[in-house]
């Protein structure tokens, strides 16, 4: 079988080469480096069996299918009947019926051949075709370089599945996050009570926290975005959204009171340093980012604040009124707020950390910091003389 992938400068193309099909790289500017052959003929595609698109549908954090758009609009004129068009990327329902519109936008291909693919849960590869013909060549193709396959019965559903992940992910976060406001009002231990509640093999609650990944944000957003285009309601996720998006402002409030109740200091006369910005590689973008919220928050009320991100350009941290830091500067601040689950910040010493401390996930062994004025969302303010 003859296979032509189209990728953009994104493409990891190393995961093509154990095909076992013939398969050549369009490499238009010359600028792709790969071991499978390539060419710059647009000729060529009319001769392939099969073309696979892997240009990247989210562009900074968002979904954005322009490179695909131009990808079809430039071999609209080279596909022949026979050619099946495979979409190997990340993006939103209907992206593929879309694309199959401006490839065959005059109708001259009567049973235009389409899949769609990409990857879930690390490692299991979801198919979907037009008709059982397109999917089972799809399946064909990819068997070579895949750990596990699952077919899916149509390309909008596939396309679907990573979005509905990521938007129960958010909704069960906000559930979390939601009920750690109410514990705390209430002195309730509410991460024994969430690892109490998950030994019913149906529930599968998650801690309290904060939303630091672009892919749970973005596609709850979609869901949204996608509700408001076709008429339909969207409270759920917009609610998630809202709830999630408040735990900067809650955590803002607990570092206030803590530095109040246990330090006798005003916001304005301290410095607070904050720990952790993304749990991506990478911050791809500043829409509903906690930490910056968090910072924007503080720096509104003249506090000084201190952020370390290794991921994060010290520019972006800067332009939110903050100093990027080394993560051992952190001790000297009056407040320390660890935001995001890194190996590093489980390693904090106790025995270094001079005032308060507050986590926004329960990372840290309340033994091991039963000296330090230590606490964490959906376990703080447990009141001893309240709790029974």
């Amino acid at each position: 079988m003859k296979i032509i992938i189209y990728p953009d400068y994104e493409t990891d193309i190393t995961v093509y080469e154990g095909m076992d099909s013939e398969v050549m790289v369009y490499d238009e500017k010359g600028t792709i480096n790969t071991s499978l052959e390539k060419t710059d003929s647009l000729e060529l595609f009319s001769t392939a069996d099969a073309i696979i698109f892997t240009q990247k549908c989210i562009i900074d954090g968002k979904y954005d299918t322009s490179r695909l758009k131009e990808a079809c609009t430039k071999i609209q004129n080279c596909v022949l009947d026979e050619v099946l068009l495979v979409f190997d990327t990340r993006a939103p329902p209907r992206t593929v019926l879309k694309m199959s519109k401006i490839i065959d936008e005059f109708e001259m291909i009567p049973d235009i051949k389409m899949a769609y693919t990409t990857v879930i849960n690390d490692n299991l590869r979801i198919i979907a075709g037009k008709n059982s013909e397109c999917q089972e060549k799809t399946v064909q193709i990819y068997k070579s370089i895949s750990d596990e396959i699952r077919t899916v019965k149509h390309i909008q559903t596939a396309e679907f599945i990573p979005i509905l992940q990521n938007a129960y992910k958010d909704t069960v976060i906000a559930l979390a996050n939601q009920t750690a406001i109410l514990s705390e009002a209430i002195t309730i231990d509410l991460i024994e009570a969430i690892d109490v509640a998950n030994t019913n093999p149906d529930i599968h609650l998650l801690y309290p926290q904060p939303v630091l990944e672009n892919n749970i944000s973005r596609d709850s957003d979609e869901i949204n975005n996608l509700s408001n285009e076709y008429g339909e309601p969207s409270q759920l996720s917009e609610t998630a959204r809202s709830t999630n998006n408040y735990v900067a402002y809650h955590m803002a409030y607990m570092a206030e009171k803590e530095l109040y109740l246990k330090e006798h200091l005003a916001m304005f006369e301290t410095t607070v340093a904050i720990l952790g910005i993304t749990s991506d590689k990478q911050l791809l973008t500043e829409k509903d980012n906690a930490s910056l919220a968090l910072i924007d928050d503080f720096v509104s009320r003249d506090v000084e604040v201190w952020a370390h991100d290794n991921k994060v350009p010290e520019e972006i941290i800067e332009s939110h009124g903050a100093k990027k830091i080394e993560l051992d500067e952190a001790y000297e601040a009056d407040c320390i707020i660890v935001m995001t689950d890194t190996e590093e910040y489980r390693q904090l010493n106790p025995e270094k950390i001079e005032k308060v401390i507050i986590t926004a996930l329960p990372i840290f062994d309340p033994e091991k910091f039963k000296n330090v004025k230590y606490s964490s969302v959906g376990q703080y303010r447990l009141k001893e003389g309240e709790m029974l």
